[in-house]
C-alpha cells in the first residue's frame, strides 16, 4: 500500500518546529485514512518526534541512520523504502538540488520551504510566509502559497478568544533553543526597570534543548511570577489564558495569530524574516527587530510594546481582530487535501 512519507528532524540545533508542522499535516492526512510514515535521520530525532505523539503508536517511524546535515547520506536507504506510487514530503533546511533530483526519480516530492534558496526540483512546494510565488519556484508544478497554508495543529481551529480589560498573563515564546537568551534578557530588563509590568505573570514556553534552561529556572525562583513550561499538550488553551505575547518568527507566531493574542515579534534566523516583515507591513503583528544584529535595541522595543499595549485595551482588541483574520487554523487540512489529490494523479 502506497504512503505519504514525512521526512523531518528535531534536535538541539534545529529545535522541533519542523517536527511540529509535519505532525500537523500528517494528522490531517491520517484523519482521512491515508497511510502515513515518518522518516528521521537518527535516534535523537526519533525521540523528539515520538515525545509529541498523541499515543506511542500514532505513526510508524523509520530511522535512516544518516547525517541530517548531509541528506545525500540517506539516499541508499530511501531507494529501498520509497515506491513510485508514494509521495515524499520534506521539511529540512539541508536539502540540495542533487538530492531532490534523485528523489524525483523515486516518487513524487513535496517540499515545505521558507528559505527561497534555489529553484527546487520538486513536484509541489509549500510556503506560507510569502504572498506570491517567486521566480525560484518555476520547476514546481503545484504551488501552495500564503498564510492559508500555515500547517497548524487541529487545536487552533475555531478557537474562541476574548481580549480582557487588564493584562495579567504574558506569553514568552523565544524559540526551542533560545540561543541568544532573549527570554532571560527580557525578563531581567523588565524587573530591573520595576515598571507596572512586574506585577504580571510571565509564561516562558521552552524545551529541553534550551541552553539557558538553568538560568531561567533560577530567575523563576527569584521572581515567583515567572513560570517555565515544557511540552504543553493543549497549547491553544494555554495561549487563550494569556493577554499579551512575545514571539520569535516561526510556526508559534502563526499559532498565536490564530488565537488572537496581541503580540510583538522578533527574528533570530533568516528563514523568519519574510514572515515577520509581512505581518509588520500588513499591521498584523509589530516587529521589534533581529536579535542577531540589534539585540539590545530589539529587547528595548519589545519592552516598550508590552508597556504600551498593556495600557490600551483598544489597541489589544484591534490587534487581535487583525491576527485572527490573517490565520484561520485550517492550513494543515488544505495541505493534506492537496497532497492526497496530487499523489493520486
Amino acid at each position: 500500500m502506497s504512503a505519504i512519507y514525512f521526512r523531518t528532524d528535531g534536535n538541539e540545533e534545529i529545535a522541533t518546529g519542523h517536527i511540529m508542522r509535519c505532525l500537523s499535516i500528517a494528522r490531517a492526512c491520517a484523519a482521512v485514512h491515508v497511510k502515513v510514515c515518518f522518516l528521521v535521520a537518527d535516534e535523537t530525532s526519533t525521540s523528539a518526534l515520538q515525545e509529541r505523539f498523541a499515543c506511542p503508536s500514532e505513526f510508524a517511524v523509520r530511522c535512516l541512520h544518516s547525517d541530517y546535515r548531509r541528506p545525500e547520506t540517506e539516499l541508499p536507504a530511501l531507494h529501498d523504502i520509497l515506491e513510485s506510487s508514494d509521495l515524499h514530503f520534506l521539511d529540512s533546511y539541508f536539502v540540495t538540488k542533487s538530492y531532490l533530483q534523485e528523489l524525483r526519480t523515486l516518487c513524487k516530492v513535496a517540499y515545505l520551504d521558507d528559505m527561497l534558496a534555489f529553484d527546487y526540483p520538486v513536484n509541489m512546494i509549500i510556503n506560507y510566509d510569502i504572498m506570491e510565488a517567486p521566480a525560484c519556484y518555476r520547476k514546481a508544478a503545484r504551488k501552495l502559497i500564503g498564510a492559508a497554508y500555515t500547517p497548524l495543529r487541529a487545536q487552533f481551529q475555531n478557537v474562541s478568544y476574548c481580549v480582557r480589560p487588564d493584562v495579567q498573563n504574558i506569553l514568552l515564546s523565544t524559540g526551542g533553543t533560545d540561543s541568544y537568551n532573549i527570554a532571560g534578557k527580557l525578563l531581567c530588563r523588565i524587573f530591573a526597570e520595576d515598571t507596572g509590568l512586574t506585577s504580571c505573570h510571565y509564561h516562558v514556553v521552552t524545551s529541553r534543548f534550551n541552553t539557558h534552561f538553568q538560568d531561567l529556572q533560577e530567575l523563576s525562583r527569584t521572581y515567583p511570577v515567572i513560570h517555565i513550561h515544557e511540552n504543553i499538550q493543549d497549547m491553544a488553551s494555554f495561549m487563550c489564558g494569556c493577554d499579551l505575547a512575545v514571539s520569535a518568527g516561526g510556526t508559534t507566531l502563526y499559532e498565536i495569530c490564530a488565537i488572537g493574542v496581541p503580540t510583538v515579534s522578533f527574528s533570530i534566523a533568516d528563514n523568519q524574516l519574510q514572515a515577520v516583515r509581512t505581518m509588520s507591513m500588513q499591521k498584523i503583528v509589530p516587529y521589534a527587530g533581529d536579535v542577531r544584529f540589534t539585540c539590545d535595541n530589539t529587547i528595548n522595543a519589545v519592552s516598550s510594546f508590552l508597556d504600551d499595549y498593556s495600557r490600551s485595551y483598544d489597541k489589544r482588541r484591534k490587534s487581535s481582530q487583525y491576527m485572527r483574520a490573517f490565520v484561520d487554523g485550517n492550513g494543515a487540512a488544505r495541505i493534506a487535501k492537496a497532497l492526497i489529490i496530487y499523489k493520486a494523479l
